[in-house]
């Protein structure tokens, strides 16, 4: 489970920001959106608001990265392409300086530390820790590697020299089957990127996880009935066909695009929405095709349908950018309400998403320490702040003290502005 998150100097972040997930001492539907974990409590959801620019899809790319660093060093290792090091560009503080990942996290019921630096050519530091005894599991500097001989046996001399530049420790000796470096690289294996306006890739994958997965194929027939709109079955098939056997194309573009025994997957997907007579008596099913006869917002629905119940019924941590795209307040709402519930998960899932839709600033939905904005300031660098950090007061409207401008946050458009005056 993920307690917070920090990054430095990468993209439109400056100073350090932290998206924590520790829950404060509010009450406010502390039965539903928090669990505990040891002696630690923690929230299940966490929105961030802020105007376009603002670095809201920064904090997720962030994490991307370091995800991707953890995971694939060892792969990229011998690429010649740069770390992914994008540096703060808007000061000569942070130009040419290395960009700084961070998580804490637990893991067997204890917490951990794990973080690192990156220039374009190389990991200038590295560092685990334990929060149990106070404990540097190891740290690094460049090529440098000192470990805890006591209390971090899976280090070892023959493994640090095989560590270059460009690969992270802890990814070498997760190759290696070393136990604890091993279970962090699961960990960040149960996490979960979409963005909803990448719908296609999104789609995808559900399409896949419906044809491959029956349990999730029902739970995401039940996901959409319960959406309600107006879908009572859904029927997917897929089939690898030659070129030849396309229709609506003609021969010549075939030619143009795919040599003669090319092949392709065509896949079909029907929702059946039912027919009622003039009494509002059903009386039959009606198939109409996803792809032309449904509503963006159903397209949507089902296209985050198996990221959302694969990361519900695996405890995972889930990140949506945008998660508003073509959906309905209401159904933004049904999906919050999902992940902040002790019945639809159990298993304590995490879900972390950037929005617009002010009608999630509620205590129906949110704790205050579930809402986060994000702001540039005058020097151009974005700033995360929720609104238990500014000590907001418990029930007060917090959609309407928004708009107002009361957490800022908010597009400034000077000729609007004008206008209004």
């Amino acid at each position: 489970m993920l307690l917070n998150f920090k990054v430095k100097n990468f993209r439109s972040i400056k100073e350090e920001i932290v998206l924590d997930l520790q829950a404060t001492s509010d009450e406010a539907m502390k039965s539903d959106a928090v669990f505990d974990c040891g002696n630690v409590s923690l929230l299940k959801c966490a929105a961030i608001y802020g105007p376009n620019a603002s670095g809201k899809s920064n904090i997720f790319k962030a994490f991307a990265v370091f995800r991707m660093m953890i995971l694939e060093s060892l792969l990229r290792s011998n690429t010649q392409a740069d770390l992914p090091n994008e540096f703060f560009k808007l000061s000569e503080d942070t130009e040419n300086q290395p960009s700084r990942f961070e998580m804490t996290f637990l893991l067997d019921k204890d917490i951990f530390n794990y973080g690192f630096e990156i220039n374009k050519k190389s990991i200038t530091a590295e560092w685990l820790k334990q929060k149990k005894g106070n404990k540097t599991l190891f740290v690094r500097k460049n090529q440098e590697i000192k470990h805890n001989k006591t209390y971090f046996l899976e280090a070892s001399l023959d493994l640090k020299k095989k560590t270059t530049e460009r690969v992270l420790f802890l990814t070498l000796l997760a190759s290696y089957d070393q136990p604890i470096s091993k279970k962090i690289i699961q960990l960040l294996q149960k996490t979960s990127f979409t963005s909803g306006a990448e719908r296609a890739k999104t789609l995808n994958y559900t399409i896949d996880l419906f044809l491959n997965n029956s349990s999730i194929a029902e739970k995401t027939k039940d996901f959409i009935v319960k959406a309600d709109f107006g879908v009572a079955d859904i029927k997917i098939s897929k089939k690898i066909i030659s070129v030849k056997e396309i229709q609506n194309i003609p021969d010549k573009f075939k030619e143009l695009f795919f040599k003669e025994d090319s092949k392709i997957a065509e896949q079909s997907l029907i929702f059946f929405h039912k027919k009622y007579d003039k009494n509002g008596k059903e009386i039959a099913s009606i198939p109409l095709n996803f792809f032309t006869e449904e509503s963006d917002g159903t397209q949507q629905m089902f296209a985050l349908a198996a990221p959302i119940l694969d990361t519900l019924e695996n405890g995972k941590i889930l990140f949506i950018d945008e998660i508003t795209t073509s959906l309905h307040p209401i159904l933004c709402q049904y999906l919050v309400s999902i992940f902040n519930s002790k019945e639809n998960n159990p298993k304590n899932a995490q879900f972390i998403f950037t929005t617009h839709d002010t009608s999630l600033m509620s205590e129906d939905f949110l704790r205050r320490d579930e809402i986060y904005f994000m702001d540039k300031n005058k020097a151009g660098a974005t700033e995360l702040f929720s609104l238990a950090d500014i000590s907001e007061r418990k029930g007060a409207n917090f959609a309407k003290r928004y708009l107002e401008g009361r957490y800022k946050a908010l597009p400034y458009i000077a000729d609007f502005e004008n206008k209004n005056h």
